[in-house]
């Protein structure tokens, strides 16, 4: 009998335990509420060309315009592949579109240097420019 009334006291203190711990609430649309979808990247060359085109004004050197462009090219590429995401699984395009832009970035700064990444940064396009801007392409 002490068994019996010893597991109903241990249960009861469990279950009012179980009860006052609350989890934290996740708010799934909070790593996609300032989602930007994608513009369609369309052919990948003309793509780069036309975002080497926008990037001259920053004063890249010969030896530094080819490295950049295979660097977005390459980019580019990747993203194509998972760019069906975007209107599927926002936070699965997100997860893997961070990493992607993160690597291309560090790779930019080292190539351009600090001010002129800082520079490339500013051109970062906003509003209604987004949709048919190119360098859309390298930030959302």
């Amino acid at each position: 009998m002490k068994k019996v009334i010893l597991s109903i006291a241990l249960f009861t203190m469990v279950a009012s335990v179980n009860a006052q711990i609350t989890l934290p609430k996740t708010d799934p649309t909070a790593l996609t509420k300032d989602f930007v979808k994608p513009p369609a990247i369309g052919d990948i060359g003309k793509t780069t060309s036309g975002i080497m085109g926008m990037l001259g004004g920053l004063g890249l050197s010969d030896a530094q315009k080819p490295k950049i462009s295979d660097l977005i090219g390459g980019f580019l590429g990747q993203k194509q592949g998972i760019l069906g995401l975007a209107s599927k699984d926002p936070a699965g395009y997100l997860a893997k579109f961070n990493p992607l832009q993160q690597g291309l970035f560090g790779k930019m700064k080292g190539i351009m240097g600090a001010t002129m990444f800082s520079k490339f940064l500013g051109m970062k396009p906003s509003g209604k420019n987004i949709g048919t801007n190119l360098l859309s392409n390298l930030f959302f």
